[in-house]
């Protein structure tokens, strides 16, 4: 994996900007700063696969950057949604146009899943549904061998874990020696 690094350093520099991104959008409290760090994020991970070329994950990506700007507005209006959605429709043309096999299979799941988790306006089923679609981009990652992107993916996977396991632990209060149990 150092051989990659060292390889293309200003192809994985970009990405370990990217990277950032990845390890501070988890830490954001609320939708509209994790979702703002998100579209940072996508924009330089965008360009570190299009120089990679990893073709579907620079068209994910891009879609994902507009994506991310678009759901943020959801939260207060919800009459945004159906502009949102139709966000969705270019991940199935992005897939066919830079088919790559299971790099491609992994990126648009990934994709697919993570705009499901912008979908929310609860932060718990955002953070739910990011624990699902980020280990399709590591799987993408892996297979590409984009190391800032594998670490961008194990630091947000943790965090945004240890962040939902908190966010669940103050909203389930334990009452009466019964864990779990709603107050």
């Amino acid at each position: 994996m150092i051989e990659a690094l060292l390889a293309a350093p200003l192809v994985q520099g970009i990405g370990l900007l990217g990277t950032l991104g990845g390890m501070l959008w988890p830490l954001f409290p609320g939708r509209r700063g994790m979702l703002a760090a998100q579209t940072i994020t996508s924009v330089f991970f965008t360009i570190h696969y299009a120089l990679l070329g990893a073709q579907t994950g620079a068209v994910m990506n891009s879609l994902s950057a507009v994506q991310a700007a678009a759901a943020i507005p959801l939260g207060t209006r919800p009459g945004f949604r159906l502009v949102y959605l139709a966000t969705t429709v270019p991940i199935a043309a992005g897939l066919a146009l830079t088919w790559n096999g299971w790099p491609s299979l992994f990126a648009a799941a990934g994709t697919l899943l993570i705009t499901l988790a912008r979908y929310q306006v609860s932060v718990v089923w955002f953070r739910v549904l990011m624990a699902v679609g980020l280990p399709c981009w590591f799987g993408h990652n892996l297979m590409v061998v984009s190391v800032p992107g594998m670490i961008s993916d194990v630091v947000g996977m943790t965090v945004n874990g240890v962040m939902l396991v908190r966010l669940l632990a103050v909203r389930a209060p334990v009452r009466e020696g019964v864990v779990g149990e709603n107050a």
